[in-house]
Parts: structure tokens; sequence; C-alpha cells
């Protein structure tokens, strides 16, 4: 998307995914699934510019922490998306005791350096 505003951040519940807007809001205990670029390298390595395999999974090689408003979100996998050149994903379980709200700050930190906030909408 553009690096600001709503992004590519999907809300899993009871097996349906839905964007996290405000017509399908995140909860407390909702899986979170982030589509994003620029976490790094990963482990297995990725010949840039190629699709990342399907296996095995390519892990970003620094951690990543997610912050859901002013709450940490526990990360689940952060790495390439197999069949995508460049496209990470982050899985993460929306935290509780965030406040609610439509257009909610959700920062991505890795190796020290935290992207521009995007927004997601809360219930």
């Amino acid at each position: 998307q553009s690096g600001q505003g709503q992004c590519a951040i999907f809300r899993q519940r009871s097996g349906a995914l839905a964007l996290a807007d405000s017509a399908a809001p995140a909860q407390a205990g909702d899986a979170l699934i982030i589509y994003c670029t620029g976490l790094g390298t990963v482990d297995p390595p990725v010949v840039e510019g190629t699709a990342a395999p399907l296996s095995p999974l390519s892990s970003t090689k620094s951690p990543v922490t997610v912050m859901v408003g002013d709450k940490p979100a526990q990360v689940q996998f952060s790495g390439l998306i197999p069949g995508f050149a460049g496209l990470y994903q982050v899985n993460v379980v929306m935290p509780p005791g965030v406040a609610a709200g439509g257009a909610v700050p959700v920062a991505l930190t890795v190796a020290g350096q935290t992207g521009p906030p995007v927004t997601i909408a809360v219930q």
C-alpha cells in the first residue's frame, strides 16, 4: 500500500480472513497477518529479485517486534511469502487492552529501525 493510513493487515477469526478495517475490526486474540516490505535478510537466504520458495520458509534474521496502539503483539512468524519476491508476512496475535478505534496505529520494528505507523480498526 502507501505506507500510511489503513494498511494490508488482515484479521483471522474462526477461520474467516478479512481486512482489519471498519467493516471487520480486529479484537483481542485475533490472528493478524501483516504484509510488508523491507524487513531485511532472511534465513535461509533467497537471491534478491527471485520468488521465495515454499520450503523451507525464509524467516527474518533480525527479530521483528510489533506494537498495536501502545501494546506489544506476540510475533509468531516473520519472513518472506513463498512465491513472491521481496514480500514479507508477519503473523501476530492481537494483544488485549488496545483502545478501540477506526485508526489504531501499528508499528513494526526490525534491527532497531521502526517504520512509520500504519493503521487498523480495533473493536
